[in-house]
């Protein structure tokens, strides 16, 4: 199985729009079919545990756990999980780390992602010639999901630029789910609406969140992110 971005892309524009925020949103990355393939692996063939925080900590549970927790261990989860946000820490979401066990497409994807030739593109556009790999997983928002403001700054991972690969069709701004950017003082800047077959690209400096989504929204927000790395 084979896969790749568009070969349409004109890379030098890319560089040059980048260079403007050391940021930038890439549409129609994929071929057509292969967004379509990626959309209903993550959709019909991809197991999402639950990642959230308690008391600032990374946690996560499979649907199973949380729906064998008993009421009180349920209500105290989501007390202490609304009382981070409060504060401006955490996150509820669906995720997948891909791995070997993972479904065949998804390992297909983080492969490109960490071939020579991809990398290269990466490093021309960002002038970050010490990118050395991709890190990935696949996310899941669903109503309730929410990511705080935060930076992407992890020294120890050699995080340089994040990624956000889209794959949900049809999205209303009004639902959430929005990729929220913010000055370092925390004044909001603008937010970029999910939009399938793209790509959202920045540095980790940049601060940002996405945004709570609504209970009335109908859909779930699908994506494959990481962060291209120097270790």
């Amino acid at each position: 199985m084979t896969i790749s971005f568009s070969p349409n892309l004109d890379w030098d524009a890319l560089k040059s729009r980048y260079k403007k925020d050391d940021r930038i949103k890439i549409s129609d990355i994929w071929l057509p079919e292969d967004a379509n393939r990626i959309n209903q692996c993550l959709t019909s063939e991809t197991e999402f545990s639950h990642a959230y925080t308690q008391n600032g900590r990374p946690q996560v549970s499979s649907d199973k756990e949380l729906r064998d927790m008993t009421s009180n261990a349920q209500k105290s989860l989501f007390q202490n999980l609304y009382q981070d946000a409060s504060r401006g820490v955490g996150f509820w979401y669906g995720r997948h780390m891909v791995t070997p066990s993972s479904p065949e497409l998804l390992n297909t994807v983080k492969n490109y992602l960490n071939s020579d030739s991809l990398l290269e593109n990466i490093r021309y556009i960002s002038d970050r010639p010490d990118i050395k790999l991709a890190s990935a997983q696949g996310t899941r928002y669903t109503p309730g999901n929410f990511l705080t403001r935060h930076r992407d700054v992890v020294e120890r991972e050699g995080r340089i630029l994040a990624f956000v690969l889209g794959f949900t069709p049809k999205w209303h701004p009004d639902w959430g789910g929005l990729l929220q950017f913010y000055q370092d003082d925390g004044t909001p800047r603008d937010a970029w609406t999910p939009e399938f077959n793209s790509m959202t690209l920045f540095d980790v400096k940049h601060v940002h969140a996405v945004t709570y989504l609504a209970p009335f929204c109908p859909s779930q927000r699908f994506s494959i992110t990481g962060w291209f790395r120097s270790r």
